[in-house]
């Protein structure tokens, strides 16, 4: 009998495009329930992608009531996008007001007779206060606009996870503000298969030497909505005595490097270690030409700033790959399994067709649609990954 691969999936950010992540999720969450040709270890997400890992771990994971399955994890992942979308006309209404001010500033066009970014209310200002303060008065829920109401509604029982029990690792990239530190919230920790790291905090033991500009630390719901905090929008989360925290795709998007780390006990090659790694990746790699207007400048910067991190983690893992080929026989082979890297991506006149803009609009109309993509793409990517036909990073990260 062949064994079943050891398969972890990695969820870039992108606002709203990360729709297109719940239709590739459904579907490999799917071909897990028929099939027994891979296992799913981990997930990892950042920003909109941390959402998708979240709801797809919480619904496998075991928890009163629930054992966690595939068929949960499906139902809760769609669920948690119906509810994210604009639901009532006072939200409909507000999400057109929003992505229109992103779409007009992008197109250049006076709001107003002003040409100006027209959002750019300071989350920590008395003005922004008094407009949050108000919307529940006009009809918009509570949890549409307060990203820790809409995950403490979605995963009621998330104290309650049998930590270890639960066979899928997570992993939440974040960025600490004030210190820099990049900032993992690992289920790994929760569950004592991974030990916590403050970075450059002032150590306590002296076992505890390796100090660095990044950190690990328990999975908590707050951890997921730091993830999620865009500076513009919303007021920096703060976990007490962790620190303060904005989106994670300035530190890593998705964060990958950690699912090799060794564990605290037990063996040199840990349960989650991958055989694959999947990248969901919803920022293009490449371009279509230079960007010229300040729409196709800004559309560029975005994707850039959430590709690069994550193609140098990607990159050292070819070289690690390399280095145990090279290397083969010896300890440090033995070491270091080999990691097929691969990547999950839109058609290609989908990712041109989209914009910076286009991340803001919660509309259901424009998440159906890409949702079924994601869906569409997945079916025929899991079909040739199958047939033993899928693509390999980094040639697979570029359109023909």
């Amino acid at each position: 009998m062949v064994k079943p691969k050891k398969i972890a999936i990695g969820c870039q950010g992108g606002g709203m495009h990360a729709a297109f992540e719940v239709g590739v999720l459904t579907e490999i969450l799917k071909d897990i329930r028929d099939t027994s040709r891979f296992e799913l270890v981990g997930l990892s997400g950042t920003s909109a992608g941390a959402l998708c890992a979240l709801m797809v771990w919480y619904g496998l994971a075991p928890k009163p009531g629930s054992a966690g399955s595939a068929d949960e994890a499906i139902e809760r992942l769609n669920d948690f996008w119906e509810d994210f979308v604009a639901g009532t006309g006072a939200e409909t209404a507000l999400n057109l007001l929003t992505y229109g001010a992103f779409w007009a500033e992008e197109k250049e066009i006076p709001v107003l007779g002003v040409n100006v970014p027209i959002l750019g209310l300071n989350p920590y200002g008395a003005l922004y206060k008094v407009f949050a303060a108000s919307l529940p008065s006009l009809g918009i829920r509570k949890q549409y606009f307060d990203l820790a109401t809409m995950l403490e509604k979605a995963c009621p029982d998330f104290d309650k996870v049998v930590w270890q029990d639960q066979k899928t690792r997570v992993l939440i990239g974040a960025s600490e503000v004030v210190n820099g530190f990049e900032t993992v919230f690992d289920s790994g920790v929760n569950k004592k298969m991974q030990s916590q790291n403050k970075g450059m905090h002032p150590v306590k033991h002296a076992k505890d030497r390796s100090r660095y500009w990044r950190q690990k630390l328990p999975l908590t719901l707050s951890g997921v909505a730091a993830s999620g905090t865009l500076p513009s929008l919303r007021e920096a989360e703060h976990i007490k005595a962790d620190g303060h925290y904005w989106d994670g795709l300035y530190s890593q998007n998705p964060p990958v490097r950690e699912f090799f780390d060794p564990p605290v006990h037990g063996s040199k090659e840990p349960e989650h270690v991958p055989d694959e790694l999947w990248i969901i990746r919803i920022n293009p790699q490449q371009w279509p030409e230079v960007p010229s207007s300040n729409k196709d400048i800004q559309d560029r910067q975005n994707e850039l700033m959430g590709n690069l991190s994550l193609n140098k983690d990607l990159d050292f893992i070819m070289a690690v790959n390399a280095w145990a080929e090279d290397y083969k026989g010896q300890q440090f082979a033995k070491d270091h399994k080999h990691v097929t890297v691969r990547t999950i991506k839109m058609e290609k006149k989908t990712a041109d067709s989209l914009s910076y803009s286009s991340k803001f609009d919660r509309s259901r109309a424009f998440m159906d649609e890409l949702r079924k993509e994601g869906r569409k793409v997945t079916r025929d990517w899991l079909d040739s990954w199958h047939k033993g036909k899928a693509g390999c990073y980094p040639e697979d990260a570029a359109y023909p």
